[in-house]
């Protein structure tokens, strides 16, 4: 009887793996086909965003050329702010002022220890482009503070000249006499 037992479990097994193996079948081919056509759809997303990224960069180099050189890229140099600012001979507060920035953002950028951001690259590159009587003219007869800028025979001219007050030499040996007594 054994062996009975043992050939029906083995027909039921045979037969039950005939019945997956012919639902199992059209599926796998489903699935294949299903794969095949996402990765044709990855292939071609992949496709269009390398095209969508190269049509980027040539629009922005066609805007860029179309704007013109204040759009490319500003060459900086912490040695180049301190040499146009001595040129100038302007203090790091005047000078500031000029590019409209903090005289502690010069002092950053002259040592290196930040660099400017767009707007102020693209102001600092305008005055840099400039020679001495063209800043001081920018300026004009107003400074940078809002103060009258005046010359030193303006200043002489304006303010009457000091003069010295003091005690006659005698009176003052005397007062030190006195303290030292």
């Amino acid at each position: 009887m054994p062996n009975f037992a043992g050939a029906l479990k083995g027909e039921i097994q045979r037969l039950a793996r005939k019945e997956v193996r012919a639902n199992v079948g059209p599926l796998k081919k489903l699935v294949a086909g299903l794969r095949r056509r996402v990765a044709q759809q990855r292939r071609l997303i992949a496709d269009l965003e390398r095209d969508l990224r190269r049509g980027v960069k040539s629009t922005r180099a066609a805007v860029e050329s179309a704007a013109g050189d204040e759009k490319s890229q500003i060459r900086f140099s912490p040695v180049w702010v301190k040499r146009h600012r001595k040129k100038l001979k302007m203090s790091r507060r005047v000078y500031a002022k000029l590019i409209g920035v903090s005289a502690q953002s010069i002092f950053g950028w002259e040592t290196g220890r930040t660099r400017p951001r767009r707007g102020a690259l693209e102001s600092w590159r305008r005055i840099r482009g400039m020679g001495v009587r063209e800043v001081k003219a920018l300026q004009g007869a107003d400074g940078p503070d809002g103060r009258k800028r005046r010359g030193r025979a303006a200043k002489k001219r304006g303010r009457p000249a000091m003069k010295k007050r003091g005690r006659p030499a005698a009176k003052k040996r005397g007062r030190r006499a006195s303290k030292k007594k």
